[in-house]
């Protein structure tokens, strides 16, 4: 059987990268004394994946785990026998279990959303309606390659700031062809504001798939 498993990964561990988290997931799994499934051949290993590794600085409010059982295992006690063996700065939010042949978490990923925190945050806020009321949003996007330009409008799917939270909530596309980091994102968002290029505190708050043409949280794909 395979459990889709959300974790936190809280603020004060996000530069911890991800073969560290790996690593920290697969010790909690096996000092749960979990029924953990491992691969065949000379090199067994746990079969565990995850729906995208977060970039090291960002925290995740919701990050996800595929992780595949040797036998039935109910979701309430997969996720009790973490609560005790993950480190604090990761604990377990909830669980679901899955048919083994249920697609994997990135084939259904679709776009994320993100908390950002930044300087100048009013100036900001206060350009994203001229912003959003544009049909193409150019973009300069630098990669070991080069540098090219893009258009980010279609993958920008929702940006407004929270005043509650003094921070923007922004949903983006995010798959194999077409992905806008949040970074990106708010560097746009500066230029077009005329304001200096912010610091940033970044986190992915949930990972998204899709149901009827619809966002649906990644976990209930």
């Amino acid at each position: 059987m395979r459990m889709f498993i959300a974790f936190e990964k809280t603020f004060a561990l996000r530069h911890i990268g991800h073969l560290d988290l790996l690593r920290v997931m697969q010790r909690a799994l096996r000092r749960a004394d979990l029924p953990v499934a491992y691969s065949q051949g000379f090199n067994p290993h746990m079969l565990i994946s995850f729906a995208s590794p977060l970039p090291v600085g960002q925290s995740g409010r919701e990050e996800l785990a595929d992780v595949t059982f040797e036998r039935q295992l109910s979701e309430d006690a997969c996720l009790t026998a973490l609560h005790t063996a993950l480190p604090p700065g990761l604990p377990p939010v909830r669980a679901r279990a899955v048919d083994d042949n249920h697609p994997k978490l990135m084939a259904m990923l679709r776009t994320a959303s993100y908390i950002i925190r930044a300087d100048d945050a009013r100036s900001l806020a206060s350009a994203i309606p001229a912003f959003l009321d544009r049909e193409s949003i150019p973009a300069v996007r630098v990669s070991k390659s080069g540098s090219t330009q893009v258009d980010i409008r279609p993958m920008l799917h929702e940006l407004k700031y929270i005043d509650a939270l003094s921070a923007f909530h922004a949903r983006v596309s995010f798959t194999e062809r077409e992905t806008l980091k949040p970074d990106l994102l708010m560097r746009t968002l500066a230029s077009f504001a005329g304001v200096d290029e912010p610091d940033l505190l970044i986190e992915r708050a949930r990972l998204f798939g899709e149901n009827r043409g619809s966002a649906m949280p990644l976990i209930y794909c």
